[in-house]
């Protein structure tokens, strides 16, 4: 279950002390994509030259790990306008 609308500023926004543009504060939700998609490449990455980087304890771990992130992305996605809406409600 997807639940996105925490009642406070994220404890993130709290500690920039306000410095943050309202740009900034727009581009969070692609940040956060961006680095979900980036970890999940490098996962895949990493699966596919051996597991020389990531450490696994089975096999195909390093796949199963970038299933999830790709999944994330995916839900990030799917729950867009929500993540806007939070990020709208903190803009100055």
């Amino acid at each position: 279950m997807w639940t996105c609308s925490p009642p406070t500023p994220p404890p993130f926004l709290e500690g920039t002390g306000g410095s943050l543009t309202n740009a900034e504060i727009e581009y969070l939700p692609w940040g956060a994509k961006l680095m979900t998609l980036e970890c999940g490449i490098r996962f895949l990455t990493d699966y596919l030259v051996g597991d020389e980087y990531f450490h696994i304890s089975r096999e195909g771990q390093n796949l199963d790990r970038c299933r999830t992130q790709f999944k994330l992305v995916a839900d990030m996605e799917e729950h867009w306008s929500q993540l806007q809406a939070i990020v709208n409600q903190h803009q100055k």
